[in-house]
């Protein structure tokens, strides 16, 4: 009985490691910023470490006059009183904003 597992076991396995094998598919399709199929290996891997690049090192980042102009929208309702309140709560073990 044992055997039998244990050859229908390997049997199982070896079904799965072939129907596996049967369906690699391979990603090879890299296009640059400007919409061109990249073919050769050199251009795919500039093309990961210029996209990589500006992921990780955005250009686009907001001045400080836009920053400024987006503060006027922020609500100045908070006041010193307030803080104070919250501040309170949070060092006597209640969380802000129950009451």
């Amino acid at each position: 009985m044992e055997e039998d597992y244990r050859s229908a076991s390997k049997r199982f396995w070896q079904t799965v490691r072939r129907l596996r094998r049967g369906k690699h598919y391979s990603a090879n399709t890299v296009y640059s910023a400007g919409g061109e199929l990249l073919t050769s290996t050199g251009d795919i891997v500039g093309r990961w470490k210029k996209y990589f690049e500006d992921l990780l090192n955005p250009t686009d980042l907001p001045s400080n006059e836009e920053a400024e102009a987006g503060d006027s929208e922020v609500d100045s309702s908070i006041t010193q009183a307030k803080v104070t309140e919250v501040v309170r709560k949070l060092l006597s073990g209640k969380a802000p904003g129950g009451g």
